[in-house]
């Protein structure tokens, strides 16, 4: 078997530039040349260190296994990179002969001394004082404590209290500190939890609501919060069936958590098998009652749609309804707010699966109906299904034509012909649906603006063309009355196979509005088509012309340094020529516009 690892195995300046990556990694050596590295100690074969950064970090260093562990408190650390602080104390331990395995400096080995010379009692005021001003000793204590059966709940319950007590917002920066505060809670409800669930079932309800309440009020983008709350919920969950609770009382411990839950860290089938019978009974009884207290949303209401125990009960009642397969039940939920469109949609889905469809077709057209000024696609959608199946399909396709009316797109007009071809109509409706669009549009021409040119002036019609495959009718819309200008690279790039001149042509006027968006990227997209040019020149026999052509856009943009870049390793490529030193340093672009 092989022998564990110890630091001297494991630490060395190619592993920690490895580990690190090379710009950490010199910011280390930085770090630890400036003096950064403070108080640095090696004790049975872990380091530990303060590290004066932005802030004073603690670095940690030891092995696991046959690898380094590492441990940082700097928000890049808390993420699990191996930053550049533990760079530099890595840096300071070898610069300190520790690969030889001694001790950093002797200040350990005289506390020991004086830990071995000291009395008990002695002891126990120092660490008990010192306790009282250190929170992570505290911690430390209370968790060796409990796992010696020494703790009570009392003291783990002022350490929940404490570790959630912030009443203001947490913001992103400060999320790392809140976490760390946090973070023994959960080792320690575990303890207890081996030793008492029961109570470790009221300690860790306790944490959750508290723990849910600040991470309503936190910005936790990286889940930092939401990881030791699922934790806690987990240690929730296991101690239920363990708990000898009466079946009522954690039926109601349960729905009280999910009330307060609007992160889904409670669900109701994790605790089947410990509520039982009985107490899935008593769950569903109290549900009902808490029930009774919402109020009905008539349509179009604003009032109480987003209150969050609304939400949390509705979604409750809603899993029981399904769980019991229950459509009639489902169907009450929902009536209960009446608001917003989809609910009528989510009834009507819910009685076209039952294949109650006209009870669905007509919660569908009343839904329709009330909101009609606020119309929904989901809606519409299910509406224009319906009349197919049933072979209404004049009524289906007046949906569509009154959706792409409103909102003439690409994504409609596909829609409309959708349902047109159901019936065999589609060449009727498209003769309708142009002129529309034209109508719509006003046949504006485009302005010369640089903004126009780039993200401005699509035309639909065009974009319908390009989408049916008729080239030639698109070339001649774009020609006659303008399109914006990612449609005519569109449209150039569709021309390539059968109409490379076309392209080539197109190519060649659009080029000039993207270098005079003067940045890099819009630099990259022209030597991009400059690319194109000359490939589709190549297969025009026209390649003669690519040169004459380059020097044209030298002259005219050889004030743009980082375009001109591009183009010559463009021209360089293209000729088959190789670039000289001096040339390739030239032609490699800068990081900066010009």
């Amino acid at each position: 078997m092989k022998a564990k690892a110890t630091l001297a195995d494991l630490i060395s300046r190619p592993v920690l530039k490895e580990l690190a990556g090379d710009r950490s990694f010199e910011r280390g050596v930085a770090y630890f040349r400036n003096g950064a590295v403070e108080r640095l100690v090696s004790h049975k074969d872990r380091i530990t260190a303060r590290v004066v950064g932005t802030e004073v970090y603690t670095v940690k260093l030891w092995p696991d296994g046959h690898d380094l562990g590492w441990d940082c408190t700097c928000p890049i650390g808390l993420d699990g990179e191996f930053c550049k602080h533990v760079v530099a104390t890595g840096l300071a331990w070898l610069a300190a002969g520790s690969e030889s395995g001694k001790e950093t400096s002797s200040e350990i080995n005289a506390i020991r001394k004086f830990l071995e010379a000291s009395d008990k009692p002695a002891l126990v005021e120092m660490l008990t004082e010192h306790a009282c001003e250190n929170e992570e000793l505290a911690d430390r204590l209370l968790i060796a404590a409990q796992r010696r059966g020494l703790s009570d709940t009392g003291a783990i319950k002022e350490v929940i209290h404490k570790a959630f007590a912030l009443r203001e917002f947490v913001d992103y920066h400060d999320m790392p500190k809140v976490a760390s505060r946090v973070a023994p809670v959960p080792e320690l409800l575990r303890e207890l939890s081996n030793e008492d669930a029961k109570a470790a079932m009221e300690l860790t309800s306790d944490a959750m609501r508290r723990g849910l309440d600040l991470l309503g009020r936190s910005d936790d983008s990286d889940g930092r919060l939401g990881d030791i709350l699922s934790e806690i919920a987990g240690i929730h969950r296991n101690a239920a069936g363990r708990a000898g609770l009466a079946p009522r009382a954690l039926a109601k411990n349960l729905l009280e958590l999910q009330l307060a839950d609007g992160y889904d860290f409670f669900v109701l089938d994790d605790y089947l098998p410990a509520l039982g019978k009985e107490g899935y009974a008593a769950y569903r009884e109290i549900a009902a009652q808490a029930w009774k207290q919402v109020p009905a949303l008539a349509p179009g209401s604003r009032e109480d749609r987003y209150e969050e125990q609304r939400s949390q009960v509705t979604e409750i009642m809603t899993t029981l309804a399904r769980r019991d397969g229950n459509v009639e039940g489902l169907i009450e939920v929902l009536k209960r707010d009446l608001s917003e469109p989809h609910a009528y949609l989510e009834i009507a889905r819910i009685l076209g699966d039952a294949k109650r469809h006209d009870e669905a077709l007509k919660w569908a057209e009343e839904g329709r109906r009330m909101f009609a000024r606020e119309s929904d696609n989901g809606l519409d959608d299910f509406l224009v299904a319906e009349y197919h199946r049933r072979g209404r399909h004049e009524d289906g396709i007046a949906l569509r034509w009154a959706r792409f009316v409103k909102n003439p797109y690409l994504r409609s007009y596909q829609e409309l012909k959708e349902s047109a071809d159901r019936s065999q109509s589609w060449k009727a409706w498209r003769e309708k649906a142009l002129p529309a669009v034209r109508q719509a549009q006003g046949n504006k021409k485009p302005v010369s603006s640089v903004a126009y040119w780039i993200s401005g002036g699509a035309s639909l019609i065009v974009e319908i063309l390009l989408w049916e495959g008729d080239l030639v009718a698109a070339l001649r819309e774009a020609r006659s009355n303008g399109c914006g200008t990612q449609q005519w690279l569109q449209l150039a790039k569709a021309l390539e196979t059968d109409h490379p001149v076309e392209a080539v042509a197109i190519y060649q006027e659009r080029i000039g509005p993207i270098i005079n968006l003067t940045n890099n990227q819009a630099y990259d997209q022209a030597a991009g088509l400059l690319r194109r040019i000359s490939a589709l020149m190549v297969r025009n026999g026209k390649s003669a012309g690519f040169g004459p052509y380059l020097d044209t856009l030298r002259v005219q943009y050889k004030a743009k340094r980082n375009f001109m870049q591009r183009l010559e390793v463009v021209a360089a490529a293209r000729s088959g020529s190789k670039i000289g030193k001096h040339q390739a340093s030239k032609g490699k672009p800068s990081s900066a516009a010009d």
